[in-house]
């Protein structure tokens, strides 16, 4: 159940940067794409009972998230096909987006007694 939490909460941050910052429907693939791969590496690590496979995806999504989505794409860099505003409110946004990563990566990414409490006894 920890788990169906910290992703939900994971995913609320791409939605909260959306629409706070962006003018985009909440169904936008923008929006719904980073959901539907949360949605679907939390169904195949429930499947296959937290393996270590489906786990690492989990946190290598999470952490590109908080890498690609909450930090580098805040930046002006010359390497974007864009330029991303430079205000307030914006990087509060990327600030959310980045926060909300970390309670799935320090689940994920933890000490393995923590997976005791994500996994339930065995």
């Amino acid at each position: 159940m920890l788990l169906v939490v910290a992703v939900v909460i994971a995913a609320l941050g791409p939605i909260a940067h959306n629409l706070i910052s962006l003018p985009l429907s909440p169904l936008a693939p923008e929006t719904v794409g980073p959901v539907l791969v949360y949605a679907g590496l939390l169904g195949w690590s429930l499947r296959s009972r937290l393996g270590s496979a489906s786990r690492w995806s989990l946190a290598v999504w999470a952490l590109l998230n908080v890498v690609g989505g909450g930090i580098v794409s805040a930046l002006p860099l010359p390497f974007l096909p864009f330029v991303p505003d430079q205000n307030l409110g914006h990087h509060l946004a990327h600030v959310i987006y980045s926060v909300a990563q970390l309670p799935l990566l320090a689940i994920l990414v933890g000490p393995k007694s923590s997976w005791a409490t994500v996994r339930g006894p065995s």
